[in-house]
């Protein structure tokens, strides 16, 4: 049986195993200091952009869903080899690694809708 294999061409995108629970984890840094200082800024010091703490989040994200496909991977060939994973944490890690993926999957697609409406915007 082959294990799933890391996702090619985002080498540099690392962190994303919490795409499951990002309902605690998606609001924008740093937008109650718009109003108080004239900069639109992700971060508190001022010395980044909204743009890079959005990407350096997704980055986070895609790392961490790599991190929870492989550890279903490696848990479900240790259950197939007979080692000591059982059957429930397999399947435990296999439906939130598939939940995972699945909103992933949902927020690349909102991605691509947003992009596609801003490419039909007339000017």
């Amino acid at each position: 049986m082959s294990g799933i294999a890391p996702i090619s061409g985002i080498s540099a995108i690392s962190g994303v195993g919490s795409v499951g629970s990002l309902s605690g984890t998606t609001s924008i840094a740093g937008t109650s200091s718009i109003g108080a200082s004239n900069t639109i800024d992700g971060t508190a010091g001022g010395t980044g952009s909204l743009g890079d703490s959005f990407l350096n989040s997704l980055s986070d994200a895609f790392g961490s869903l790599n991190t929870q496909l492989t550890s279903a991977d490696a848990s479900l060939a240790d259950f197939a080899s007979g080692g000591s994973a059982d059957l429930h944490t397999v399947m435990l890690q296999m439906e939130e690694a598939s939940i995972s993926l699945k909103a992933a999957t949902s927020v690349r697609d909102k991605l691509l809708e947003a992009y596609q409406e801003i490419m039909r915007t007339q000017l």
